[in-house]
């Protein structure tokens, strides 16, 4: 069985796209040297990292680079959050940076997964759900908490979205009338 073939290209650029907002190198009127080496760095590493690893190996490696090579869709995303959480975006290009990572990560995912990633992708609570809950996590981070009552419960509200979201991609909804792996029925067979 051969595996599907994963679009490298279009992944490639999504994740150039999203090193660079998560850089946001706004350069200012007389740039420094880190001001154009940290984008510069992002993008050749996203170049690297961002197309979606198919075909995990089996034999496993101490090595830090291989390590490395194995799990870079993963280090790619988290430099990318650690990235952006070392600025002050604004709220525009934060918003940017969210849809940006989780479009790549569902994408990458459905591309790793094969064929049941693609239907998962295509499913439309699980994708709904996760930007859903990625712009309550992203509208309560932003929310003002100057004496204000409800921004405790706007959090609340985004912590538990995300808790579903998360409960959502990770336990897959049997269809109706089938019996889940290893669970006894009910009416004896005798």
């Amino acid at each position: 069985m051969s595996l599907p073939q994963v679009p490298v290209w279009p992944v490639r650029g999504l994740g150039v796209v999203l090193a660079l907002a998560a850089c946001d190198p706004a350069v200012t009127s007389s740039p420094s040297m880190g001001d154009v080496l940290t984008p510069l760095a992002a993008v050749v590493l996203a170049w690297w990292a961002a197309p979606p690893l198919v075909r995990r190996p089996v034999q496993y490696s101490a090595r830090k680079a291989a390590l490395l090579s194995q799990h870079r869709n993963t280090v790619f995303a988290v430099g990318c959050v650690v990235l952006a959480a070392f600025s002050t975006p604004p709220v525009w290009l934060a918003s940017c940076v969210t849809a940006l990572l989780l479009t790549y990560l569902l994408i990458v995912d459905a591309c790793a997964a094969g064929p049941a990633g693609i239907r998962q992708l295509r499913s439309r609570h699980i994708p709904l759900t996760a930007y859903g809950a990625s712009g309550l996590v992203l509208f309560a981070a932003f929310a003002p908490s100057d004496g204000s009552t409800w921004g405790p419960a706007v959090a609340a509200v985004a912590v538990c979205a995300t808790a579903y979201a998360v409960g959502t991609a990770l336990w897959p909804r049997q269809p109706r009338g089938t019996a889940a792996p290893g669970s006894r029925d009910e009416s004896p067979t005798e």
